[in-house]
């Protein structure tokens, strides 16, 4: 299992968890949402399974996602993950402790998951085409990154019917009586304005080619931005 690791901060992580891989002892691993915890659990101990009621006795090594206080400390060994350190008596059933930092701590990885997610997309969604322009989000750290990535391979597929077809969905599940005619059409011209400002720089160009005139198109611009 590869581990990432071109950040200072993840380069002492995979040293650590390379150490952990032979020591009979229980570790913790904690973060944000999305940070690799799992990712990690499984690459300090391989073969341990992912907890679940239907382990048997002869299980020795299991994965807890998001560890609680009443867990059973049955197994010979427990590689667990949470969202924060640990405190109280679930402390001290733990021999290590390792805090996995977000994503904008760890910038010098991203380019490397961003090739990674690339490749799993091509692979998983059958898509051969190279992407380019991508504004990660990195809200979720890795789930959002993935997320961009995988939107990104299939909008480039997207066929008319296929975006009406998701603006259909949209409306169905957010449009509500508060909403208008003309709030609702916000969503299209903030796209279309967005994108041609984006490719032409210049209001007057953009104006230019929606066939508006521009002081029409600074209005717009303004009431979008608020």
């Amino acid at each position: 299992m590869e581990f990432i690791a071109n950040s200072l901060i993840s380069k002492k992580i995979h040293k650590l968890a390379l150490m952990l891989r032979d020591m009979d002892i229980n570790v913790y691993i904690y973060g944000d949402i999305g940070v690799g915890k799992s990712h990690l659990a499984k690459f300090i101990s391989p073969n341990a399974k992912l907890y679940n009621d239907k382990l048997s006795d002869t299980d020795t090594e299991v994965i807890v996602e998001n560890i609680k206080n009443d867990f059973n400390f049955k197994f010979k060994r427990i590689i667990a993950t949470g969202y924060s350190p640990l405190y109280g008596d679930l402390k001290d059933k733990f021999t290590m402790e390792i805090e996995l930092k977000p994503l904008n701590k760890r910038k010098e990885d991203i380019d490397d998951f961003i090739q990674l997610f690339i490749k799993q997309a091509k692979e998983e969604l059958k898509i051969d085409k190279k992407i380019d322009n991508i504004e990660i989000d990195l809200s979720q750290n890795l789930h959002s990154l993935k997320r961009t990535i995988y939107k990104k391979f299939l909008c480039e597929e997207y066929t008319k019917s296929d975006i009406i077809n998701i603006l259909k969905e949209f409306f169905d599940k957010n449009y509500t009586e508060n909403d208008s005619y003309n709030s609702m059409l916000k969503i299209f011209d903030k796209a279309l304005i967005d994108v041609l400002l984006k490719k032409y720089k210049s209001k007057l160009q953009v104006a230019k080619h929606l066939k508006i005139n521009r002081h029409t198109l600074t209005k717009k611009v303004n009431e979008l931005e608020n």
